[in-house]
C-alpha cells in the first residue's frame, strides 16, 4: 500500500516539471497552483478516501459477514406484561376465556433478522460493544492483508504475469487462512477480554487443514471473478488490439468498445452472483462453525446449522462441510444477503458520486485556469515515462 503523500508528492513533482519545461520553452499564461489551494485539495481527497474505507469496510465486510452467519428468523422469549400492546389489541384470554391481563407467563415474540436492516445492524453493535463497533476487527483486518501483501509480492516478484499474480494470490491467502479465520471469529463474536492474537485458533495446524478446503475455494472464485471478464473481453472485438501502437480506431470502434465494456460489468455481476457469493457464504459459515465454545455471537447464530455438525468431544469433525454450509443457508437468508450487497453497492456508488463532484468543484474553484493546464501537464509527463 502506497501512502498518500507518496501520489502527492510524485504528481507535484509531474506538475512543477512540465510547466518548468513551459517556461524553458517561453510559452506564455504559465499557470501556477498555489500551495495552499494544493494541500486544501489533497486533504479533500484524503477524507473522501479515508470515508469510502470506513464505509466499505463497515458496511460491505462487517456487515455482510453477520448476515452470512445469522439465522434466518430469531426468537425473543418476553414476559407479556413487559410488551406494550396496541390499543386496538385484544387481551390475553386463558383456556376457559377468563381474561387474565397481569399473567406473567412467557410467551414468544417473533422478530426479523437483524441484519435485515442496516440500520439496525448498526445499532445493534453499537449497544453491544460501543460506537467503534463499527469498525471491530479493523486490527486484524490491516494485519492479515499487510501480510498478504507480502507473501504476494514475494511470490510474484519474478513474474508480471497475470496467472502468476493470480497463482500468489491464491497461496497466499490459503497460507493465511487462519488469520482470515480469527478476523471472522473477531466480528462475529461478542467483545472478548482476549487481544485479536489470542484468539488465533489453536492447535494451528490442525485448524488450518480444517478451514484450509473452504478458504481455498473462496480463494480461486475470487480471482476467476477478477481475472475472467478482463481476459474474456480483450480475446474479441476493438478491445483486442488496443496493445497495437497502429490500431486507429474510429467512431464505430468506439461504440462497441463501450459495449465490450457492459458485457465485461455485467460478467463480472454474473459471475459474482453465481461463484463469489456462494463461496463466500460458505467458507464464512465454515470458519463460524469452528468458533471456540466460550464465545457467544453477537447476532443470532445456530451453531449445530440444523443438527448437521457434531462435536469433536463425541467423535464429530467440529465444523460443517463446505456444501452444508452453503446448503443450510436457505432462499430468506440469501435473499436478505443480495438485498444487503445491493443497499451497499447503492452506497459506496452514491458516496464516490458526491467525492466526484465535490472533487470537481473544488479543483475549479482553488486551481482556476492552473487546473486544466495540471492535467494536459501530468498526462503528458506521465506517457514520456512510460
Amino acid at each position: 500500500m502506497i501512502p498518500a503523500h507518496s501520489f502527492a508528492k510524485r504528481g507535484m513533482e509531474m506538475a512543477n516539471h512540465a510547466f518548468s519545461m513551459k517556461q524553458q520553452a517561453d510559452e506564455p499564461d504559465v499557470h501556477q497552483i498555489p500551495p495552499l489551494a494544493a494541500l486544501i485539495f489533497l486533504l479533500t481527497c484524503v477524507a473522501f478516501f479515508v470515508l469510502l474505507a470506513a464505509i466499505s469496510y463497515t458496511y460491505g465486510h462487517l456487515i455482510t459477514t453477520l448476515c452470512m452467519v445469522e439465522s434466518s428468523s430469531s426468537n425473543a422469549y418476553v414476559p407479556i406484561h413487559s410488551v406494550e400492546p396496541a390499543e386496538d389489541a385484544p387481551p390475553a384470554y386463558t383456556e376457559d376465556g377468563v381474561p387474565k391481563p397481569n399473567d406473567a407467563e412467557v410467551n414468544i415474540v417473533r422478530t426479523q433478522p437483524i441484519t435485515a436492516s442496516l440500520r439496525a445492524t448498526i445499532l445493534h453493535l453499537t449497544a453491544k460493544a460501543g460506537f467503534w463497533a463499527r469498525l471491530r476487527g479493523l486490527s486484524v483486518y490491516f494485519v492479515w492483508n499487510f501480510a498478504r501483501s507480502i507473501v504476494v509480492g514475494m511470490l510474484s516478484a519474478a513474474s508480471s504475469n497475470p496467472f502468476g499474480m493470480m497463482i500468489a494470490a491464491i497461496i497466499a491467502e490459503i497460507l493465511l487462512a487462519n488469520l482470515h479465520m480469527t478476523w471472522i471469529h473477531v466480528i462475529i463474536s461478542e467483545p472478548s477480554p482476549k487481544k485479536w492474537y489470542q484468539r488465533i485458533p489453536t492447535p494451528f495446524f490442525k485448524t488450518w487443514k480444517k478451514i484450509v478446503p473452504a478458504v481455498a475455494v473462496w480463494a480461486v472464485t475470487s480471482q476467476v471473478v477478477t481475472i475472467l471478464p478482463m481476459l474474456v473481453t480483450g480475446t474479441f472485438g476493438p478491445m483486442r488490439h488496443m496493445q497495437d501502437p497502429n490500431y486507429d480506431p474510429g467512431m464505430k470502434e468506439a461504440y462497441a468498445t463501450a459495449g465490450q465494456l457492459f458485457f465485461a460489468m455485467f460478467l463480472t455481476i454474473a459471475l459474482v452472483v453465481l461463484l463469489q457469493i456462494p463461496a463466500t457464504v460458505a467458507m464464512v459459515r465454515v470458519a463460524a462453525s469452528m468458533l471456540p465454545e466460550e464465545d457467544e455471537t453477537i447476532v443470532p447464530f445456530d451453531r449445530t446449522f440444523g443438527g448437521l455438525t457434531t462435536p469433536e468431544i463425541i467423535g464429530g469433525q467440529g465444523k460443517i462441510g463446505i456444501v452444508e454450509a452453503w446448503r443450510s443457508f436457505n432462499w430468506e437468508c440469501r435473499r436478505r444477503l443480495l438485498r444487503t450487497v445491493l443497499k451497499v453497492a447503492v452506497i459506496m456508488m452514491a458516496t464516490w458520486i458526491l467525492f466526484t463532484t465535490v472533487a470537481l468543484i473544488e479543483a475549479h474553484l482553488l486551481f482556476g485556469p492552473a487546473f486544466g493546464e495540471m492535467m494536459k501537464s501530468m498526462h503528458g509527463v506521465a506517457n514520456r515515462g512510460s
